[in-house]
């Protein structure tokens, strides 16, 4: 089953991984090697098949207008 989940953090030799709300742990072993906290990810068969490029920059983008918009508001003050 084919699943999508964020990378959290990185514990040692594992990647934790929240899928739904939950959290799941991962080798890191088996991981992609450019793999960093924040990504979208697939998850597939019990690891980490992929890295989801254009989830993973839609989210970046959504982040950074969220600040850039904090920082606006910031400086009208």
């Amino acid at each position: 089953m084919k699943q999508t989940g964020i990378v959290d953090r990185f514990e040692g030799d594992r990647v934790v991984v929240e899928i739904n709300g939950e959290m799941a742990d991962f080798p890191r072993t088996d991981a992609p090697a450019m793999l960093a906290e924040g990504m979208v990810v697939v998850v597939r068969d019990g690891r980490i098949a992929e890295i989801d490029q254009i989830e993973t920059q839609r989210i970046e983008d959504d982040m950074r207008r969220r600040f850039e918009r904090i920082l606006g508001k910031q400086s009208d003050e």
